[in-house]
């Protein structure tokens, strides 16, 4: 048997992840149509609510897989032995710390007069 080269390998997982993000996409036209149906027919019950929260789960996944494909994309870019390009990385994007709300009672006092 013979060993399988880095890039055959980056092709295989290529080729899986575009097969992956071909049944994702698939499911998500499907969700999206039976959502499309039940809004048409003013019918918002569980299997609504699953459909949105499977959607919503499908469409992170889809993200991930893109990703994925992009960095395999990129190292398929690279040739063996080719040193990676000097360029310095972006910035990670920060992240703000959400506040905590704070709820404010203000009481109005009565003038007398």
């Amino acid at each position: 048997m013979s060993e399988m080269t880095q890039e055959d390998a980056l092709r295989l997982a290529d080729e899986l992840v575009g097969q992956r993000l071909k049944e994702t996409e698939a499911r998500c036209r499907l969700l999206a149509q039976f959502i499309g149906d039940c809004d048409r027919a003013g019918s918002h019950n569980a299997a609504w609510s699953d459909a949105l929260r499977e959607l919503d789960s499908l469409h992170r996944r889809r993200s991930g897989l893109m990703h994925r494909r992009d960095l395999i994309q990129e190292a398929l870019d690279c040739s063996v032995g080719e040193p990676p390009t000097n360029t310095p990385l972006p910035a990670p994007p920060t992240r703000t710390v959400p506040q905590p709300q704070r709820q404010v009672q203000i009481q109005a006092r009565r003038h007398r007069s």
